[in-house]
């Protein structure tokens, strides 16, 4: 059994159930190669909730897949903790039986063991476990919770984060949430936000061997390119914070032209922007570039935008205050935990920036490490699931408290 810090709540999480329900949705393929995408994994976990008493339901969110909300009343007017984590994961790749999830040397393999079914199961596990905790009528007034707990699991997080935005759009209201994402749980308070920008060059044709009748917007773009990593590059890098580093800009994507003996016509670049807390602007900067370069040449026109992976879900960077109530909560957690309790950033994006913009103060916690996600090392150890339903307990207790 997993204990919280006994000084604050003496409810425990049942380690089997939560390994045995990690393995079971590892097992159901829930990426956008599989049929149905989500729903599968939805309705087991739906039930799962049910058959423990648990109020749960499948809310409407991206066409026909839905986002898994399970609830508890506790009573009282203490506030509302969301224990947040997506169901969705990438496609097997390069992992092998990906989705036969299997525990050697006290380790769980499988896609989505670290990214994140492994804390999708230590949440249901915490949610279990207060249920079972409220429902004795033994149980001391004093060591009960008062308020909700919530738990959504969102889908969609790895293909543009429309779970997240649409659980927001349907009024779910939470003073708190805990995103389960892997920081080797560690409280996590900050993040980068995202931007991938989109520049389109057009130009005026011509045969190669005249190529002073034409305007190639290839040659342009390699001026842009340039531009990007030697001006505005090294721009960003003086931008920093404390816990994330240096705002960053990167080109990913770079092409254009049809033929080697023809003016390039069409030239497209696509850059990956990292910004910071508080930063605006992002796309201007870009454009700004842009402009100073093909302003003015004539044959030659441009147009710079957000593209809809980021701009549907606003990617913004996540800042909470290391002096909340939810930083302190979580830190004072992970040290009753046995587990470092300092506060620390990241410089990928969740759906947790998504829910602080709508005014949910919101860190990331879970187990495994970011490393391992995605690739064929996907995996999390046993015993940080079951930290991790400590830490989530000792969250809820602190916040809870009668």
């Amino acid at each position: 059994m997993i204990g919280a810090a006994p000084s604050v709540t003496p409810i425990t999480a049942d380690r089997d159930e939560i390994v045995a329900l990690a393995r079971d949705l590892i097992a159901i393929e829930s990426h956008n190669q599989s049929p149905g995408r989500e729903a599968a994994v939805g309705r087991f976990l739906v039930d799962w909730f049910h058959e423990r008493g648990i109020e749960a339901e499948l809310r409407p969110a991206v066409g026909d897949r839905a986002n898994v909300v399970a609830w508890l009343s506790l009573g009282g007017e203490a506030p509302i903790v969301l224990l947040n984590g997506h169901i969705d994961t990438v496609p097997a790749g390069a992992m092998d039986d990906a989705f036969t999830p299997r525990v050697e040397d006290g380790v769980l393999w499988g896609r989505g063991a670290c990214d994140m079914k492994g804390a999708v199961a230590a949440m249901a596990g915490v949610m279990a476990a207060v249920a079972r905790a409220s429902s004795r009528e033994t149980a001391p007034r004093s060591n009960l919770l008062r308020g909700t707990l919530i738990f959504a699991g969102t889908v969609d997080e790895e293909t543009g984060s429309l779970g997240v935005k649409r659980l927001v759009e349907s009024g779910l209201k939470a003073d708190y949430a805990v995103v389960g994402e892997p920081t080797t749980m560690r409280p996590t308070i900050a993040h980068k936000g995202a931007c991938f920008v989109r520049i389109v060059l057009t130009g005026r044709g011509a045969h190669g061997s005249c190529p002073e009748k034409g305007v190639s917007a290839a040659s342009y773009g390699a001026r842009i390119v340039n531009a990007l990593e030697d001006d505005l590059r090294p721009r960003l890098a003086r931008r920093t914070h404390s816990l994330l580093g240096a705002a960053t800009v990167s080109v990913g994507r770079i092409c254009g032209g049809t033929e080697p003996n023809i003016v390039a016509e069409r030239c497209e670049i696509d850059v990956d922007r990292r910004t910071l807390p508080g930063e605006t602007g992002t796309v201007r900067e870009i454009l700004d570039v842009v402009a100073a370069i093909c302003d003015g040449v004539e044959g030659l026109s441009y147009d710079v935008f957000e593209t809809e992976r980021t701009s549907t879900v606003p990617h913004v960077a996540l800042g909470t205050s290391p002096d909340s109530a939810l930083a302190s909560a979580a830190a004072s957690a992970c040290r009753g935990a046995g587990l470092p309790a300092d506060l620390a950033g990241v410089t990928y994006w969740t759906d947790g920036a998504h829910l602080a913009a709508s005014g949910i103060e919101t860190i990331i916690l879970g187990p495994g490490d970011i490393a391992d996600a995605h690739g064929p090392n996907d995996r999390v150890r046993v015993d940080d699931l079951a930290r991790a339903a400590e830490v989530y307990l000792g969250v809820a207790a602190r916040l809870l408290r009668t």
